[in-house]
């Protein structure tokens, strides 16, 4: 029986499954499989291309560059997290699209085997497993292009769903390892590990937690990133809101040197958006820390931005302002949800706790990358 996904990687619904051998139905183990919308983070819902939430790549490189532009430069460094996060999902989840198209071959066990297809940087196959309590567990698998040896594959991406009725909706686990990839694909630009847990709600809302570790989807073009990133969706809202870490370049530093930036993101479309963060390293000087403020309209033009210098163990209120880091006052701001004094995020980017306004957390987040069979 062949099986397709449509191009939001989800069933087609004019499909007709039928019931694999060994108890295991196509249908209800293809539904069981995450996909893109349903694990991706997002910052503005009106500009999930931006994010890297849609389907259509953009390159990091034009990320980057609009932390130079006009638009609010806070915003976009939590973007180019986002956008790199997002762009690891779409490794894992373009392959298990293609490989469902195949027909699925029954194993023992209540496991469903689809491939090995060969694709551009090597070749996969995807193994599904009915579980305990109708929990799917899947594995995804890479060998070097022309190989033919079943030992050269290399575990590439597993999770597990359980689902809530909606097909690729419920409570899951994926992890992905670009190392893997990497060892098959010497080519390939990425490294690390992704591991993440989700939780969907009703009407679309969704509750995501990652953990990476030295993970970037490309070493030329995104520093290498081991921290914790949280998010959440309402729906049918479409506020969103998330907690990511990186490093790059921030305003009013002296030069172009990158500092580690802890930001916390909400956006209400229709609206427009807050960003507020914690800084240090780079240009910071010891024993100190930045912390800042931005918000944004609609059309995410900023309308007020501050930077505040502080000494560690000090309170926000005691911190100076940097010289040059103003622009507006905070009643600018669109609403009363996006004024408010500066209130950065604690931590130094580990924390996997859901930000406030969550429609409920997520399970743990794996430890590391493994399958469960």
């Amino acid at each position: 029986m062949t099986m397709r996904w449509n191009k939001t990687l989800a069933v087609g619904a004019a499909l007709v499954l039928s019931t694999a051998c060994g108890g295991v139905d196509d249908q209800e183990a293809l539904e069981s499989l995450p996909d893109f919308e349903g694990t991706s983070l997002e910052l503005n819902a009106d500009a999930l291309e931006q994010d890297g939430a849609a389907l259509i790549a953009q390159d990091l490189r034009e990320t980057e560059a609009a932390l130079d532009g006009e638009g609010a430069a806070m915003l976009e460094g939590a973007r180019m997290e986002v956008k790199a996060l997002n762009d690891a999902l779409r490794q894992a989840l373009v392959p298990l699209a293609d490989l469902v198209k195949k027909t699925a071959d029954a194993q023992p066990g209540d496991v469903l085997v689809y491939g090995p297809q060969d694709r551009a940087n090597a070749t996969f196959k995807l193994a599904v497993r009915k579980g305990v309590g109708q929990r799917y567990q899947w594995k995804l698998e890479a060998r070097p292009l022309g190989s033919t040896d079943d030992t050269a594959y290399k575990l590439v991406a597993a999770g597990a769903l359980k689902r809530n009725g909606e097909a690729h909706r419920g409570r899951g686990t994926l992890v992905i390892s670009l190392d893997n990839l990497k060892a098959v694909s010497p080519s390939f630009a990425g490294q690390g590990k992704l591991m993440m847990s989700f939780a969907h709600f009703g009407q679309g809302s969704k509750s995501l937690a990652y953990r990476l570790a030295n993970f970037t989807p490309n070493t030329a073009q995104h520093e290498a990133v081991t921290g914790a990133f949280v998010g959440h969706k309402l729906q049918p809202s479409g506020v969103t809101r998330v907690r990511v870490l990186g490093a790059y370049n921030l305003g009013s530093t002296a030069t172009a040197a990158k500092e580690k930036v802890l930001t916390s993101v909400r956006h209400i479309p229709g609206l427009g958006g807050r960003a507020d963060l914690r800084a240090w390293g780079g240009d910071i000087a010891a024993n100190t820390y930045y912390v800042g403020s931005a918000c944004w309209d609609a059309q995410e033009k900023e309308q007020f931005r501050v930077l505040l210098q502080c000494t560690d163990g000090g309170r926000v209120e005691s911190c100076t302002e940097v010289v040059g880091s103003r622009v507006g006052t905070v009643q600018d701001c669109r609403g009363p949800e996006l004024r408010g004094d500066v209130t950065p995020p604690e931590g130094t980017g580990d924390d996997l706790s859901p930000e406030p306004g969550n429609p409920g957390a997520p399970d743990d987040v794996p430890a590391d990358v493994s399958a469960e069979f």
